[in-house]
């Protein structure tokens, strides 16, 4: 069975890694995942180069726990 904790305290999280350093940001509520993809592109044009690695921790959706 899979147990989801909803807890509003804590947003979506992105860290992304490029070969020059690595940065976390919070995604808004309403963010889409080309939201996302558009963030990625600004920042890989200031870090001159694509991320290495991206970890996306979202938030767990009230709707899932409402669906039990």
């Amino acid at each position: 069975m899979l147990n989801i904790h909803h807890d509003e305290s804590r947003p979506s999280r992105v860290t992304v890694a490029f070969e020059d350093g690595a940065l976390s940001f919070m995604l808004s509520k309403d963010a889409t995942f080309e939201d996302l993809a558009d963030q990625l592109g600004r920042l890989g044009a200031r870090h001159h180069g694509k991320p290495v690695a991206i970890e996306v921790k979202l938030a767990a959706l009230s709707a899932l726990r409402d669906a039990d």
